[in-house]
């Protein structure tokens, strides 16, 4: 626990993109190209299920999503071991 207090001592002000993955798909370039507005693409995950916390790129969380004041918002429903983040971080998780 030491440890991770180090790290945030460190490095808590420095920013990192996060992404909240919806879904995925696999398309072909002729199937991306007849896209136009309205087209509705199916994804990999149902309605209900779990999305993906990203964080540069890596998953470390994931989430349901919500709708609070008319704006999307995701609860992070199970979270990584911050211990088991550490010593990711420390193997180049973040490189």
């Amino acid at each position: 626990m030491e440890d991770i207090e180090k790290v945030i001592n460190r490095f808590g002000n420095v920013l990192l993109n996060v992404d909240v993955e919806l879904g995925r798909k696999l398309v072909n370039i002729g199937e991306m190209l007849s896209w136009e507005n309205g087209t509705i693409i199916k994804l990999s995950k149902t309605s209900g299920e779990s999305v993906d916390f990203l964080v540069n790129k890596k998953p470390v969380a994931v989430g349901e999503v919500m709708v609070i004041d008319e704006r999307f918002a995701i609860r992070i429903t199970d979270i990584l071991d911050k211990a088991i983040l550490y010593e990711l971080s420390k193997d180049g998780l973040y490189d």
